[in-house]
């Protein structure tokens, strides 16, 4: 299997075995192998010129090499220090199984290079030694094959080790990448719930104000020759209401452009005034408001604001407004319940189908730890929302 490699490393692969064969040419042609020995080498330099491109077929080539000078009679070259680099090769770039090959051809091949140095005379087929020299030749035999064993063993061993540096140095680097691609992965989305977060806002302050104002509008102009004096107080409310609008959403764009500050956070007297603010645009309420016994975060009083909010808008814009809306908020240690009951007008459309108020509602108790419910049936729409006791910042609530 032929590997990727870029042109300059294959360049100097080629380079490098072009420069072995020719310091060794001259020296194998005028050598007792002759031109055997010299095509040997060739086929070397050829095994070294492929070993990191392709391992496989640099190993296979050797042991090629090796099989035809053993039974062609050649002798020992200095072209076989090519086996180092080779096996080497074929445990630093090889796959698993060109790996246990190569190490395989360490232990046969010392073997087998040690038998046929120590037994064989010159022919593969030649006659065997005389029994008076048996003893001598296989302590060569035993003192060869530690050496190459040796040899051969520490080739594949290094080139194991290269392998295994290579292997952690590009596990490192694709644990970094991992990271900044993780890393900017939780930026976008950090940055997608904030500008969520933001839309939240923006729709409770908008459809808040306007649905005031619209109440407001629409009264003035029905009571204006009965009672001329409640237009003044109409439109009074008019202007405050758009003038708070009109502060918030400026926050909320300086926001977009700036990805800093926050809008002011209403506390527990904001709740008293939103009920009162409602009242003006003529929504009757019945209000009974607790939040004295809890101990409640930023975030989650500005949940339950909105939460109120949108609830009174809905019923204000949804609900029956000719009687009464009880909004209720009991506390204890643990967190605050809200609850805004409304009376319903027969085949109005549900504020859950008609917007996004309601989801926006479930998903400012859920960040906040909580839970909010909204249901109806004929005659009444309830609002029900639970919010726990603590710093809410810590999951995440801004």
């Amino acid at each position: 299997m032929l590997r990727k490699r870029s042109i300059s490393r294959q360049v100097l692969d080629a380079a490098y075995a072009v420069v072995f064969v020719l310091l060794l040419l001259a020296s194998t042609l005028n050598g007792p192998s002759g031109s055997a020995g010299a095509g040997v080498l060739v086929g070397f330099g050829v095994a070294l010129a492929i070993r990191r491109r392709s391992p496989r077929w640099s190993l296979a080539l050797a042991w090629v090499l090796a099989i035809v000078q053993m039974t062609a009679g050649v002798l020992p070259l200095s072209a076989n220090t090519a086996i180092f680099a080779i096996l080497y090769c074929s445990a630093a770039y090889g796959d698993n199984l060109v790996r246990r090959l190569g190490l395989v051809s360490a232990v046969l091949g010392g073997l087998i290079a040690a038998l046929y140095l120590a037994y064989v005379d010159g022919n593969p087929f030649g006659n065997p030694t005389e029994e008076a020299v048996q003893e001598p030749r296989l302590a060569q035999f035993a003192l060869l094959l530690v050496g190459l064993w040796a040899m051969l063993g520490l080739s594949w061993a290094l080139g194991r080790l290269a392998y295994a540096r290579r292997t952690a140095i590009e596990s490192a680097h694709a644990r970094e990448l991992a990271e900044v691609h993780q890393a900017r992965a939780e930026h976008e989305v950090a940055i997608e719930q904030e500008r969520n977060r933001i839309a939240r806002d923006m729709h409770d302050i908008v459809a808040h104000s306007l649905a005031v104002v619209i109440a407001q509008a629409d009264g003035a102009r029905y009571v204006r020759s009965v009672d001329p004096e409640a237009v003044d107080t109409a439109l009074t409310t008019i202007s405050d209401t758009a003038r708070d609008a009109l502060s918030d959403v400026r926050v909320l764009l300086g926001q977009l452009r700036h990805s800093q500050g926050d809008l002011p956070t209403p506390g527990p007297g904001d709740l008293e005034r939103l009920c009162d603010q409602m009242r003006s645009t003529g929504l009757s309420i019945d209000s009974s408001i607790d939040v004295s016994g809890v101990s409640l975060g930023a975030g989650t009083h500005l949940a339950l604001y909105r939460i109120a909010q949108e609830s009174l808008t809905n019923a204000l814009r949804h609900g029956d407004t000719t009687r009464p809306v009880t909004v209720g908020i009991e506390s204890n240690s643990e967190g605050v319940e809200l609850t805004v009951r409304n009376s319903v007008v027969p085949g109005r459309t549900a504020p859950e189908s008609s917007g996004h108020g309601v989801a926006g509602m479930k998903e400012r108790a859920s960040l906040s730890g909580g839970l909010c419910t909204a249901a109806g049936d004929s005659a009444y729409w309830t609002v029900t929302a639970w919010l726990p006791a603590g710093t809410p910042q810590a999951k995440g609530i801004t």
